[in-house]
């Protein structure tokens, strides 16, 4: 069967079919095509999508760090540079030509910049780095600038680059506090090192090369940081704990020279604290360590003679009182040395004060520590010691102190010593008491005459109490005019009364009536005698003022001048204007004085005693033959009176020797035309050997006690004679 075509004609079935298939394959062509079309735009988009997003990557790469893009083409000439953000649609854009671009370049940095481009435009390097500043808002950044050329034209020039910028500000500063840390580091004047955490030695500047005495680093480098110490050395544990230690050491350099060092060690570990470091600086120190010792030698030690001071000695005392240890303590005081002093000058008197460290230090020092607590006071503190032995060591310590014999101007001196000793904790279980008892003790040896030992007893120190407020009490009496002084007359041998002595008495509110042999000492050792002379003066001449305005004449008055006040320079004027304000004649004044103050100073003396008697002053030699008499004294100066102690008188009547003695020396007297006093004149019985010898006028208690001046006016106002 066949079908007709549209012209009318019949179509057969196999071209129908054909068609069909014919049909079918195209249709199946172009799904296949749309299909590819499909794939290929899914592929193409699948490939925009990833180039964005890689283009996202890189923006956010730029982004995080911190770095901008940056492209330029020689055909425009214009530089652009992008900076991106987090996000995309925040991106900034700058533009312009070089020329605009090296405007914002600092000046110090224009050729430098100028010469990399030009390089990377016309030489050979495809490569442009370089670090500038540039003027970003209203100061300069630094801004690091990479790239590399992407195309070149056929002369070899660029025409086409790419590359990205970063703001080094910080990291600049940073590396400039770097260097600036790193030239603090190698100049600095004191040792530096870096550290290895196991205190290896890895960096260290020129002042420690110095101080180890080394020629190059490489010498230190690697050394073992505690291995240089020779004492105390870095302790890890405590560096651990506490990240930085300090102490002082003690090294010795290259040549062998000992160097104490002050070292501080701190521990700095790095971000995140994967690493640390040691940084040790240190510090020489011998200088002040040997200033410090030479000043604590200084304030622990005697200058002139090199043993312990008083604060040294307080050290020592002051251990063993805290440790309860028994010890015994040993003043000594020096007898003589002030004469030595005075005599012998200044010089001298130091080298006896050194002797005497010398002599103590043989003696005390192997056993105990010795020292100068003053003066001409020196100390020893001997510890677990019998005090037998003590005392026997001090004795054998004086006898050595008077061995050696000062010889000035003919008059020989020698030194003695006084020592005291006291115990701990029996006599004292303080410092302060210890001291005060063996001072306690000295002075009690002074009163048994000098030169002995006298070991502390219970009491004592009270007594000596007693005398230092006796001695207070003295001073304000002679300070107040409250010594009284009384006449003891002086009389021939038909008792007619020719002269007097002015004495001084003391009548003590607190201590009563106290004997001149006691208050007379005290007042010449704490140099109130001068004060008492003077006013013993002044009450002479207002006697006999009184005398003559009561009487219409007067007798002699003799006052007692001490060698203290002797020796003093300005005492000749102050008594002459003393009988000057009081209208009285210096012959009507006699002073007396005894030989010690020839041995003070001799000279002195004599020429005191001369501007005195061409004053009009009578003077008179005072207990001669007492003590140490010697006769050149009476050829060196002419005294006008003699007085006799009265040791020469007592028992002349029972003694044919004393009678001889006493006879001999009145003659001797005689013979060089000097008028004799006899003092000491107590019984009748003495009066026909007075009259025997001559003797012009005598004075004792046969006559009359001193007493009052009111009373003895009057007694011998109503008896003119005995």
């Amino acid at each position: 069967m066949s079908d007709e075509s549209s012209n009318g004609k019949p179509v057969s079935n196999d071209a129908s079919a054909l068609m069909e298939r014919r049909l079918k394959r195209e249709r199946n062509a172009r799904e296949q095509a749309e299909s590819l079309l499909r794939e290929k735009t899914q592929s193409l988009y699948a490939t925009l999508q990833e180039s964005q997003q890689a283009q996202k990557d890189l923006e956010l790469a730029l982004w995080a760090s911190q770095e901008s893009f940056w492209s330029w083409e020689a055909q425009s000439d214009i530089m652009e540079i992008r900076s991106f953000s987090l996000h995309s649609q925040s991106v900034s854009t700058w533009s312009g030509t070089l020329i605009q671009l090296l405007e914002r370049v600092h000046e110090d940095d224009l050729e430098g910049l100028q010469f990399h481009w030009t390089m990377a435009l016309h030489g050979n390097r495809d490569r442009v780095e370089f670090s500038f500043r540039l003027m970003l808002e209203k100061s300069y950044q630094w801004v690091r600038l990479r790239g590399r050329v992407l195309e070149r034209g056929s002369a070899g020039e660029a025409l086409h680059i790419v590359g990205t910028t970063k703001d080094i500000t910080q990291q600049r500063k940073a590396e400039q506090s770097f260097h600036l840390m790193a030239s603090a580091f190698a100049s600095s004047r004191e040792p530096m090192l870096v550290l290895s955490p196991d205190l290896v030695i890895t960096e260290c500047n020129d002042a420690f090369i110095h101080l180890l005495g080394m020629s190059v680093k490489e010498q230190c480098v690697g050394l073992d940081f505690n291995q240089i110490f020779i004492a105390e050395k870095v302790d890890k544990a405590q560096l651990a704990i506490d990240k930085q230690v300090r102490f002082e050491s003690k090294i010795k350099n290259q040549s062998g020279e000992m160097k104490v060092v002050d070292i501080s060690v701190a521990l700095f570990e790095t971000y995140q604290q994967t690493s640390s470091y040691l940084i040790a600086t240190m510090r020489d120190i011998s200088d002040r360590k040997r200033n410090e010792a030479k000043l604590r030698q200084l304030a622990l030690h005697d200058e002139l003679t090199g043993l312990s001071n008083r604060n040294s000695l307080r050290e020592s005392i002051s251990a063993l009182v805290k440790k309860v240890q028994p010890f015994s303590l040993v003043f000594i005081d020096l007898d003589g040395f002030k004469a030595v002093n005075d005599n012998a000058g200044h010089e001298r008197g130091d080298a006896e004060l050194q002797r005497m460290g010398a002599l103590l230090t043989g003696m005390f020092g192997p056993i105990g520590e010795v020292g100068r607590w003053g003066g001409d006071e020196f100390i020893a503190v001997v510890p677990n010691q019998n005090i037998e032995d003590i005392a026997e060591r001090s004795q054998e310590l004086i006898s050595q102190i008077e061995e050696d014999a000062i010889v000035v101007k003919g008059t020989e001196l020698r030194l003695s010593a006084s020592i005291g000793i006291a115990e701990f904790p029996e006599h004292s279980s303080n410092i302060e008491g210890l001291v005060q008892c063996a001072d306690a003790a000295m002075y009690r040896a002074k009163e048994l005459g000098k030169g002995q030992t006298f070991v502390y007893e219970p009491g004592l120190y009270e007594s000596m109490t007693q005398q230092v407020s006796m001695v207070n009490d003295l001073r304000k009496a002679v300070e107040n005019h409250l010594l009284d002084f009384y006449i003891q007359g002086k009389y021939d041998l038909n008792g007619v009364l020719k002269g007097g002595e002015v004495l001084c008495r003391w009548i003590s509110g607190l201590h009563g009536v106290v004997s001149p042999a006691v208050f007379i000492p005290i007042a010449e050792e704490h140099k109130l005698d001068s004060a008492i002379g003077l006013q013993a003066l002044e009450a002479a001449c207002d006697y006999i003022s009184i005398m003559e305005s009561q009487q219409g004449e007067a007798i002699p008055l003799s006052v007692n001048i001490s060698a203290n006040q002797m020796l003093d320079p300005e005492f000749p004027d102050q008594a002459a204007s003393i009988c000057l304000d009081n209208n009285i004649s210096p012959e009507f004044i006699e002073l007396e004085l005894t030989e010690s103050v020839f041995i003070r100073d001799e000279k002195s003396a004599l020429r005191a005693l001369n501007t005195l008697r061409e004053s009009g002053f009578r003077l008179s030699l005072d207990d001669f033959g007492s003590g140490f008499s010697s006769l050149s004294y009476l050829r060196s100066f002419q005294f006008e009176v003699v007085k006799v102690d009265k040791s020469l008188i007592q028992g002349i009547h029972q003694d044919s020797k004393a009678n001889a003695l006493f006879n001999g020396l009145i003659a001797m007297l005689k013979s060089l035309q000097i008028d004799v006093v006899a003092e000491g004149v107590e019984l009748e019985s003495y009066l026909p050997f007075m009259e025997q010898a001559d003797i012009k006028l005598m004075q004792g208690f046969y006559f009359d006690k001193p007493m009052p001046y009111d009373q003895f006016l009057a007694r011998h106002t109503t008896e003119p004679n005995r």
